[in-house]
Parts: structure tokens; sequence; C-alpha cells
């Protein structure tokens, strides 16, 4: 089962990155929190994803100018911009001791470099994922601690699975997925929970692409759609099946090595609620073809063109 992972607690729900967030992610039966992490002036890790506190409280200034105390003074404020005298700042501390009782699992992303240690020192290894844009950070948290690590990623680079490799993680938090992504990672053991997903149709489509969890500000939301079977990836349940194996495949239904081969005789275009623009061809048949698929093994960079001529 996918795992469903609170972005900043459940922001959609109220203040991110704060106690109430993380309570909210547990009554969706979340799996995870995620939540960003700095270091207050006098070394204390406090929940926090701006390097300033104006947006996120009443008050101003750099996080790393403000004592936990000067901290502690200050409300978070609501969506609607409006400070909240029940709710403060909470530290990194708090936050474990609360998911340890709700029996969440963590994902804390290092907002700076520099926090290693302290992350090796204060995070229980059992359900706890430490993630970074700084991937040099994430190598020396795994050479000195047994975390488990993910790099994130807002672009979708050459090779993101070497990415990880070098930088030790066992998970990749991309902004940007395509299928190759997901199927090249699972074949390195390497996890994918891309972010931040906040609609039943991507979610959907994700989970059919072979994504591990969701990374989404409305936990509850997509709670629905990963509690749902699997649908049409792998043998059991593919009505394609048995059409042929590709290595260390059942079937590539959700897999394509194609993809996104952007061909509008494949697939097209489509967005979701929100309007976020993706390629689909999940009704494309073309890789199912056993003469196809037999090419592709043999010819891996075959354009379409090429295989559909084969089809017909």
């Amino acid at each position: 089962m996918a795992l469903v992972i609170g972005h900043r607690g459940a922001a959609a729900s109220g203040a991110e990155n704060t106690l109430k967030s993380i309570r909210a992610a547990a009554l969706c039966k979340a799996d995870y929190v995620e939540l960003d992490v700095r270091l207050s002036r006098d070394g204390e890790l406090v929940l926090m994803h701006d390097e300033r506190v104006d947006r996120t409280t009443n008050g101003s200034g750099l996080v790393e100018d403000l004592s936990l105390e000067e901290l502690k003074a200050l409300y978070v404020k609501d969506k609607a911009g409006r400070p909240l005298e029940t709710q403060r700042i909470a530290t990194l501390k708090e936050a474990i001791i609360l998911t340890e009782e709700l029996g969440l699992g963590l994902v804390v992303e290092m907002k700076e470099e520099g926090l290693e240690g302290l992350m090796a020192e204060a995070l229980p290894s059992q359900r706890s994922i430490v993630t970074s844009f700084y991937h040099n950070s994430l190598l020396e948290l795994s050479d000195i601690s047994d975390l488990k690590t993910g790099i994130i990623i807002s672009s979708l680079p050459i090779n993101p699975v070497q990415l990880a490799i070098m930088a030790k993680a066992t998970a990749i938090f991309p902004k940007r997925v395509n299928a190759r992504l997901i199927k090249e990672a699972h074949q390195r053991a390497i996890a994918v929970f891309p972010w931040t997903v906040n609609s039943k149709e991507e979610a959907s489509w994700l989970l059919r692409l072979g994504a591990d969890g969701l990374v989404t500000d409305d936990p509850c939301l997509i709670r629905e759609v990963a509690d749902l079977p699997a649908q049409a990836t792998g043998k059991e349940n593919c009505p394609y099946y048995p059409c042929h194996h590709f290595t260390d495949q059942d079937c590539t239904h959700c897999f394509c090595p194609l993809y996104p081969c952007k061909d509008e005789e494949l697939g097209k275009y489509v967005r979701t609620k929100k309007g976020k623009r993706f390629w689909s061809c999940i009704n494309c048949r073309l890789v199912h073809c056993k003469d196809v698929a037999a090419y592709l093994i043999e010819h891996p960079e075959a354009t379409t063109t090429e295989l559909k001529i084969l089809y017909k």
C-alpha cells in the first residue's frame, strides 16, 4: 500500500509545520508527516519552512537571528494571515514526541546545510527519513548515521537515480516524475515519493505508475485514493497480461519505457481539476504487441515511428 505523507503536517487544514497540523494529518490517517527544520540562534531545531518568520508568524526577521525564547513568543498565523494565540512555533523535539504518540513516521527536510550531526542525534532511525535539496548534506548524514535519506528534486534531471546513488539516498522526492524515473529507481531499490499531490486524478495516475507514496497538503483526500485497490500494475490485474516481459518486469502497462512519447496517435495531454497539465497514454496498446516488445528489448532507443510500423 502506498504511503500518504502529510506536507508540512497537513497544510491544507490550517497553519503549516505546527503540532496542530501534525494532529490533523493523524486524523486523516496519514502514514508520515513531512516537516521543515531550521536552526535558531541558540542552536535549537525548530519547525519553519522559510528563512524568515514573517509569512507564518506575527513576527519579523531571520530564524537564525532569533533565539528559541524569542521564537516561542511569536504567534503562528492561520491560512488567512491571522495570528493564532493558541499556536506557537514548535521544536523538532516536540514534533518527535507527538508523532511517536500518534504512531506517525517523520520526513524531515533540512532547510540548511550543517544540520547533519543534529539530525543524527535527534531523530529515531525507525520511521524517519531525512530529505534535502542539499545532496551533499545527505551524503554526510549517511556516513555518520543509519537514517534513511531522500534527495529532493524540483526538475527532471538527466539521471535522477544516479543523483540518489551518489548521495547514498534510499528515496527520491521529485516534483516532476515520469514512468521511466520510477522504473529505474525501483530497479535500484530506491523509493519514489512525488510532491505535492493535491488532486485525486493526479494521485491515481502516479500510483498507477508505481509511486511508493505521495506527499500532499490534504492527506484526507489522498488517503481515499491510496486505499483503493491497485489497478493494472501487475500480471494479476493487468487486462493485457500475458503480453510480453522486459527484464525485471511483469507488465509494462504502467511502465512504458518510451514515456512520455508525446505521440498524439498514442496519447494526449490532459488536465487535472486544478488545471495541471500532464501527458497521459494509459490506453495505449503499442508496447503490448509481442513484436513491438521484442524489438524494444533489442532496440531500447527505438522511436514510436519505428514501433508503429511493427504494430501495424
